[in-house]
């Protein structure tokens, strides 16, 4: 153990404290979030469309082996928009597109269009009570929509796609060009030189280095040293320069990088940067006694903020596109890290509606898209975004069910154009997991079964017809399940059905079969237990889950030691973040038969923001959005532990030493221990159970 014997006791210093131990190289209050001086106006369900059309443009423009199917939903090209003035006014409206028609009080109006880059602006008079009606089509920003001032006299905005019904919509933050074109935040960095030719920000960043005036520089990045000086043909990255209106240079394309290589006429000691990050208003906390923890959970919670570009994408180097699979992990890491839950849902409204074939191309994405329906609501709560996607959700279910089989087996047949790396059925489930063609993974089923208990929840919560239907046939799947995939004889899960008992130990299936909740009338066999811990050397992705699945085994400390070894390596061999994949051989950079086709930051490996939390302090929630929680400290080696939870209420703090934990409870959520429970705003110390009023 090497932090210090007193633990932060208040979300400000335990904050602090992570900061201190964080590897972001900038200080937070200097990060902007994105403009906010028009509220834009879509279609239900074409912003997330556009965004995501947007970041797969430029992950393809911008790096040269990026591997995406494009068979996510298109926006539409036209659309309107209608509202009601609550006083007669005189106002101006932004159009990203070609306005076709302006009504006010059913009038044709005066259009007096002024272009100003993508955006043309009219003006309009409009009485009080009056409907105004904007029938607008794509241009060259790629989506129908509207920009209208905060403060314009206007109400109940609501938009139409095609022949679909009128929708209420929710206005998007965002400037002179429409919201979706907007980074996310930015902040300003500095990459110090390092000698020859070699410069370091001193943590991953994705942004855009700025060079002075002069002749244009040669320019070469990378996450590893190595990387940035290597042959040009190497590169993952395109290093393409443009001017600047004062004579500068910068790269075309945002980089992904820690350091850079700068060949320049004109000296440089330093090169400022222009990087790609988020806001993040309330973020989580986790410090412990084990600085290596601390440091490990810091680490993660950055990994995972640099992927938080309007969506949550995959890694800031290659292959920075969402993936529905990585967005069930990144979900769980985001709501103890970062509580952004509305990146979270633009992500599953973006993915639930491809234009055809399963999400990302691959069968089992598209159950990780209901799962993380499901983590959504657990972690996020907002009963209301359930409710409006309820349907989407239902017929995403029921598309699928189509190729299941009467005992609820989930068959999944071949898309063309799919994920090129997926294996029969367009089955992904993980890097190195080779599939038998004709056979039954029974990890497929247990995602497939998780998936449908999720679909369930979710539906039920909402108030859904249909929720019973995708229980009827969970249920039909539990009991195949057990009768042709369960081995009595070694009490575990096999990883076919009807596989022959001298298959191995089938840690995937195992690992899926705690977390769907199958064992949770009757609990989790000892055969299941051993099962998950001798483990697979799979990604973070999946390593992630396995880990969660040994903490509901009660192996905690087990889980504990694999993070420090696993996630404890990658921090000691830099570059700060965490990887896409984890093997520790000599050569850490090279992936997909290419040098540096290595991911050194990735979301997907952001697990350990969620399992530290949950391994030492044992905080849950029981209810939807923190509504209800428990917190059940198993300090084992540490001295102390303590967190900031960002629930959507309100910041629960806990500090948990070997004599007492403490907790704030915020207003609206009720702690959970015992049988006993305490609403907030309180503070309870767990020694005596005893409340006291936070005031």
């Amino acid at each position: 153990m090497t932090g210090e014997d007193q633990a932060p006791v208040t979300a400000v210093e335990i904050r602090a404290w992570v900061r201190k131990m964080s590897p972001q190289p900038f200080d937070e209050h200097a990060v902007r979030p994105p403009p906010n001086e028009w509220a834009w106006i879509y279609g239900a369900g074409q912003y997330e469309l556009a965004l995501l059309a947007r970041l797969v443009d430029d992950g393809f423009a911008a790096n040269r082996n990026v591997h995406y199917p494009r068979n996510y939903g298109q926006v539409s090209r036209t659309a309107s928009f209608a509202a009601t003035t609550t006083e007669a006014a005189n106002f101006t409206l932004g159009i990203s597109g070609t306005l076709t028609s302006v009504t006010v009080g059913g009038t044709s109006a005066e259009r007096g269009l002024v272009q100003s880059g993508d955006t043309s602006w009219v003006t309009l008079d409009a009485p009080a009570g009056a409907e105004i009606r904007l029938d607008v089509a794509a241009g060259s920003g790629g989506v129908p929509a509207i920009a209208v001032d905060h403060n314009a006299p206007v109400r109940a905005w609501r938009a139409r796609i095609g022949d679909n019904p009128w929708e209420p919509v929710s206005p998007r933050p965002g400037g002179d060009q429409a919201a979706h074109l907007e980074p996310a935040g930015s902040v300003d960095v500095i990459a110090r030189s390092i000698g020859n030719s070699l410069f370091d920000v001193g943590a991953p960043v994705l942004g855009r280095p700025i060079f002075p005036p002069g002749s244009p520089p040669r320019v070469s990045s990378g996450e590893s040293i190595e990387e940035a000086l290597a042959d040009p043909w190497t590169h993952e990255t395109r290093h393409d320069l443009v001017s600047l209106a004062d004579g500068g240079w910068t790269t075309k394309h945002l980089l992904g990088f820690r350091y850079l290589f700068v060949e320049s006429s004109t000296p440089l000691g330093a090169i400022d940067l222009q990087a790609s990050i988020p806001a993040v208003e309330r973020p989580g906390a986790f410090a412990c006694s084990d600085d290596q923890l601390t440091r490990i959970w810091a680490s993660s919670q950055y990994t995972l903020r640099l992927s938080m570009q309007g969506l949550m994408i995959d890694g800031i180097k290659r292959d920075r596109m969402p993936w529905a699979g990585d967005q069930a992990l990144s979900t769980l890491a985001n709501a103890y890290a970062i509580g952004a839950g509305g990146v979270v849902a633009d992500g599953l409204v973006a993915l639930g509606q491809p234009g055809h074939g399963y999400v990302n191309g691959i069968a089992d994405y598209s159950l990780w898209w209901m799962v993380n329906s499901e983590l959504r609501l657990r972690y996020f709560g907002d009963l209301a975004f359930a409710e409006a996607e309820a349907e989407r959700l239902n017929n995403f279910v029921a598309d699928l069910a189509q190729q299941a089989d009467e005992d609820g087996v989930f068959r999944p047949a071949d898309q063309p154009g799919g994920f090129v790396d997926s294996g029969p059925g367009s089955v992904f489930l993980d890097w190195g997991v080779a599939l038998k063609p004709g056979r039954d993974p029974v990890a497929l089923q247990m995602l497939w079964y998780w998936a449908l208990r999720s679909a369930q929840r979710v539906l039920e919560e909402a108030g859904h017809s249909n929720a019973q239907r995708w229980g009827d046939l969970a249920d039909s799947l539990a009991d195949t399940l057990h009768r042709r995939a369960w081995l009595s004889r070694h009490g575990r899960w096999a990883d076919y059905l009807d596989a022959d008992v001298s298959t191995g130990p089938a840690p995937y299936a195992n690992f899926l079969a705690v977390l769907s909740g199958i064992h949770d009338k009757s609990g989790i066999p000892i055969g299941v237990a051993d099962a998950i811990r001798v483990g697979a050397k799979g990604t973070p992705f999946m390593t992630a889950f396995r880990l969660r699945a040994m903490l509901a085994t009660g192996d905690g400390q087990a889980a504990l030691d694999q993070v420090r070894e696993i996630w404890g390596t990658m921090l000691d061999r830099g570059p700060g973040t965490f990887w896409e994949e984890a093997t520790l051989g000599d050569d850490v950079l090279a992936m997909y038969g290419r040098p540096f086709g290595r991911s050194l930051s990735h979301a997907w490996a952001s697990g350990p923001a969620a399992i530290l939390p949950e391994a030492i302090l044992g905080v849950r929630p029981l209810g939807n959005g923190w509504a209800r929680f428990e917190v059940h400290p198993e300090l084992g080696d540490l001295d102390w532990a303590t967190a900031v939870m960002p629930a959507p209420q309100g910041d629960i703090v806990i500090v948990a030493t070997r004599e007492r934990t403490t907790v704030q409870i915020p207003a609206g959520t009720v702690l959970v221990r015992d049988g006993d429970s305490v609403h907030g705003p309180s503070t309870v110390v767990q020694e005596m159970f005893r409340a006291r009023s936070s005031s």
